[in-house]
């Protein structure tokens, strides 16, 4: 079935499950001590509503001051006049951001509300964190690359903890009655981690998952932001003498690592032309899952890029979902 560029045959791929031998003995424990420190921490949420030309949604601007102080731009949106439904949270892809609200009318039409934050760094947000070291290389993957309590994704990890905290209190404008996470690359990889650091959603979505399986990802992509990765041996470290560490940092934040505690309900794509998120990684990912109600869509002739096909798919199974 279908085309293979550099990765396996789809009836590999399909029982390609890779030990998780590179995840840290402490991977729970430093993650439970993570979400000890987001429950203590009460966030400060500037809102502001928004005159919108849907009537039937009500649209609002969101400031998230995080645990650092770092302001993050978001966007909430929900059916008028609701005070409790369904929640969806976004998450966006590399150098994305939390996006316009025609981009979620479709999940509002269902009957959901939705959250959207830019990551930070990303967007029209800043990074207040302090990294040390530097690199020849753009992007934020190597922002603090070297240590796991400061790097970059451990902040943003981080952020979403304390975003699902405050979802879930009393203090978000909506109950949410349900709750589930989607994305895409990025977005797709990080709704993988969200789902297995809270262990209580209802429901996850994520496509081409971007921070998956590193140790195959390093070997196998051709572009994206593996290959920023790729790029710093190269010109910051041509002898690979921090191997061990940039690999130890990686290991706590890759999603891989999470899915053997997601339980809930899933939905999985992967291109198999797809040289950014390698499909062999969305795979591995997929048969680590332990949901007992999983799906992976498989697209052979799509590269990393929008697919509508899929958007249908999506939208069948997040309405399945929310009306359980």
């Amino acid at each position: 079935m279908g085309r293979n560029v550099g990765d396996f045959p789809l009836e590999q791929l399909r029982e390609f499950k890779p030990g998780l031998t590179g995840k840290p003995d402490d991977f729970n424990h430093f993650w439970l001590m993570q979400k000890k420190r987001m429950k203590s921490f009460h966030p400060v949420v500037r809102a502001t509503r928004r005159m919108y030309p849907v009537l039937s949604v009500e649209v609002t601007d969101l400031v998230f001051e995080s645990w650092d102080e770092t302001p993050l731009t978001g966007i909430f949106m929900k059916p008028a006049g609701v005070k409790e439904c369904p929640v969806i949270v976004c998450f966006h892809g590399y150098t994305g951001s939390c996006g316009l609200a025609a981009d979620y009318l479709k999940w509002t039409a269902l009957g959901a509300a939705v959250y959207s934050f830019d990551i930070r760094g990303q967007g029209s947000s800043p990074d207040f964190a302090r990294y040390g070291n530097g690199s020849r290389v753009p992007g934020w993957m190597l922002n603090g690359i070297l240590d796991v309590e400061n790097y970059y994704y451990t902040n943003v990890y981080r952020d979403i903890l304390a975003q699902l905290d405050w979802i879930k209190s009393a203090d978000a404008p909506v109950t949410a009655v349900k709750l589930g996470v989607m994305g895409s690359s990025q977005g797709g990889g990080l709704a993988l981690g969200a789902a297995g650091l809270d262990g209580n959603l209802d429901f996850v979505v994520s496509d081409w998952p971007f921070l998956t399986h590193f140790d195959r990802a390093l070997d196998i992509a051709l572009l994206g932001p593996y290959m920023e990765i790729v790029q710093y041996f190269k010109w910051n470290d041509p002898q690979y003498q921090t191997q061990d560490a940039v690999k130890k940092t990686l290991s706590y934040i890759d999603s891989l690592h999470f899915c053997e505690s997601i339980t809930c309900p899933a939905l999985l794509a992967a291109g198999l032309e797809d040289s950014v998120t390698p499909p062999s990684t969305v795979f591995a990912a997929f048969n680590h899952l332990r949901s007992a109600d999983k799906e992976i869509e498989v697209y052979p002739q799509f590269t990393h890029e929008t697919n509508s096909f899929h958007d249908e798919k999506k939208l069948a199974f997040v309405a399945g979902q929310l009306f359980i």
